[in-house]
């Protein structure tokens, strides 16, 4: 385990820095990159795949579905996002709107982080709450700010809770105060206070 004063400032500046917001990073490069092919409200569902509407969302975003929270490397829409530009299954097609780094860089750290749908505080009218990673124990943690993480719980210590990184391992004691109340109340619970 990281020392306590490390370890609480590094998850403070993941839980309040890294964790990438979808309304603000995800959402805007589906609408650009994704949407002509794979809209809904555009008609259009190339291989049953819709990004535009929560409620398509929930069915790409699952367990063995196209993003699997919390694992990106067997996600296979960033799978397909990274293929080279002469292959056959490249995401979007050969020749049309790329995905730049940066875009491919936050999607595969948003999927990491859970592929929340409310991660910075950001709610739309429906998240698939039911598809979040099945790892033992993983809950989604907000922070004081509105971020969230996947984590699982680990424990109480001096005054704040040991949690351990979805995609890392590494466990991290975070201030009890840096978590936002439902966090916190989720923490207490999970230690029988």
């Amino acid at each position: 385990m990281k020392s306590p004063l490390t370890a609480a400032v590094v998850l403070a500046t993941a839980v309040s820095a890294s964790a990438v917001d979808y309304t603000k990073d995800i959402k805007p490069v589906f609408s650009q990159k994704c949407y002509a092919c794979h809209a809904v409200s555009k008609g259009k569902t190339k291989g049953d795949v819709a990004l535009d509407t929560p409620e398509e969302l929930a069915k790409v975003i699952k367990p063995g579905g196209h993003i699997i929270p919390g694992d990106a490397a067997k996600s296979t829409l960033l799978i397909s996002c990274k293929l080279p530009d002469d292959d056959d299954e490249v995401m979007p097609p050969k020749g049309k709107n790329r995905l730049t780094p940066a875009e491919i860089t936050a999607l595969e750290t948003w999927i990491t982080e859970g592929a929340s749908l409310t991660a910075g505080g950001s709610a739309p009218a429906a998240a698939p709450a039911a598809s979040m990673p099945a790892a033992a124990g993983a809950q989604t943690w907000t922070s004081s700010d509105g971020k969230a993480i996947q984590a699982t719980f680990e424990g109480m210590k001096d005054g704040g809770v040991l949690l351990k990184m979805q995609g890392s391992g590494e466990v991290f004691l975070v201030p009890l105060t840096r978590l936002s109340p439902e966090s916190q109340a989720q923490a207490k619970a999970a230690a029988g206070q």
